[in-house]
């Protein structure tokens, strides 16, 4: 009679003997951190929105159709950059953008918060962060808010006839009446500290608070994120600084008030000057705040806190796919599904096929003959109480995940798809060369 084994030894000898860890229990699998939180750089955010509604603005009317363009709230001697193209007389058609925040906007008080930092760190799960390393157990999670802003656009013209014609123009161009939305990406600043916290733990040498080989820092980072992380000039204190790239972030526009129209202004006998003015609103995400964990304390200037060790009373699977493969690969891709019986074929195009970095990274590594199991895993597993591996083969080029023998019962598995982010994220920034291309700009396809 065989004797009794524990759930983990079957599990390596379902495995033919191979060190597969078993399942283990939620809060036993649970780290204590330290929890860092720092507040995001708000003028960023208020820079990113004009920067994409002025180039949102000037691109309806072409580069050169603008003899001069001016926007409120910017430096009096930002012109004088411009060495020799200064004039001290202005040449129309000009344009005068007028920015206003309407900071009573709380998306009717999903954005506003009444309580203290501890509660709003223990509201930010590490689970969800862009940054996981589980390793060392450091992981980064920004919070978002929504921002509205209030744009004024107004279009300086010599004579009567320009105005007639340009408010007809605008009428179709900007959608005047109604509503728009837009899925951009945008570069959203890493505050300094929090970086350099994350240099010193993973052992970057950190000296008279710079970090000594950023390159290779900036590598790690992208091996260990799910969104590329850049390190390039930023431009408010003229200082090299870390930058992460969100996409897909959804964007609202509004232009419901008519265009107004003036008289022009007389000058002798004279009438010129006449002007379109034209007011918008605008809606875009923007970090709240960052909350940075670790298993050490933090070294330099932000909040920290320590994980409560109080448990929740309500139960949960007890079951958890491992956050990283052999490789060391992170989770790109986790969901349930449903096999038939006699299923042997499952479609995986809504999960790689959605318009994202993988399937670019895919189509590229398919054009060019590498096989993208060079930089994802793909697994699936049975939902029962071993939590068992499926063979499985995957057709990547017709997207189609093949079972190698068709299924006998109708059961819940899990199918889970590992990535190097690393290689990943430096494709797309070879393909889309992220970081020569503007801080804030319309998502590509």
């Amino acid at each position: 009679m065989r004797e009794k084994v524990s759930p983990a030894e079957m599990v390596r000898e379902l495995n033919n003997g191979k060190q597969v860890p078993g399942p283990r229990d939620f809060f036993e699998y649970r780290p204590k951190l330290y929890e860092g939180l720092q507040v995001a750089s708000y003028v960023h955010g208020y820079s990113l929105a004009i920067e994409y509604m002025k180039k949102w603005f000037i691109d309806k009317f072409g580069s050169n159709y603008f003899k001069y363009v001016y926007v409120n709230g910017s430096h009096v001697l930002d012109e004088w950059k411009h060495f020799n193209n200064y004039n001290i007389r202005r040449e129309k058609p000009m344009l005068a953008i007028v920015p206003t925040v309407d900071y009573d906007y709380d998306r009717e008080k999903i954005d506003s918060y009444l309580m203290d930092q501890k509660i709003l760190l223990k509201r930010s799960n590490y689970q969800q962060s862009f940054y996981k390393d589980y390793d060392v157990m450091n992981f980064l999670y920004v919070h978002l808010e929504e921002m509205k802003m209030d744009f004024t656009f107004k279009v300086r013209v010599n004579t009567r006839a320009q105005q007639q014609d340009l408010r007809q123009k605008m009428i179709l161009w900007f959608k005047v009446g109604a509503t728009q939305k837009e899925f951009i990406t945008a570069d959203f600043h890493i505050p300094y500290e929090i970086m350099l916290n994350i240099a010193k733990s993973v052992g970057f040498d950190v000296v008279d608070d710079c970090i000594v080989n950023v390159c290779e820092f900036v590598n790690y980072m992208n091996k260990h994120s799910d969104w590329l992380v850049m390190f390039k000039m930023r431009a408010i204190n003229q200082r090299p600084e870390f930058f992460v790239r969100a996409e897909d972030l959804r964007a609202h526009i509004t232009v419901m008030d008519n265009l107004q129209l003036d008289d022009g202004d007389r000058q002798g006998k004279l009438e010129t000057d006449y002007h379109v003015e034209m007011r918008t609103e605008f809606r875009i995400p923007v970090p709240f705040f960052y909350a940075y964990f670790s298993q050490e304390p933090l070294d330099y200037m932000i909040t920290v806190n320590e994980r409560s060790g109080i448990k929740p009373v309500y139960t949960i699977d007890p079951y958890e796919i491992l956050p990283q493969n052999e490789n060391g690969w992170g989770q790109i891709a986790v969901t349930g599904y449903m096999t038939d019986v006699g299923e042997q074929h499952i479609d995986m195009s809504p999960i790689l096929r959605n318009g994202g970095n993988v399937e670019k990274v895919i189509a590229h590594s398919l054009r060019n003959g590498i096989s993208p199991e060079r930089f994802l895993d793909l697994r699936m597993y049975r939902g029962d109480e071993l939590h068992r591996r499926i063979p499985i083969q995957m057709d990547w080029e017709h997207c189609i995940l093949h079972l190698n023998e068709p299924e006998k019962l109708s059961e819940d598995t899990d199918i889970v798809i590992y990535g190097d982010k690393g290689y990943i994220n430096d494709v797309i920034d070879t393909l889309e060369h992220y970081t020569d291309g503007p801080r804030i700009g319309p998502k590509k396809n």
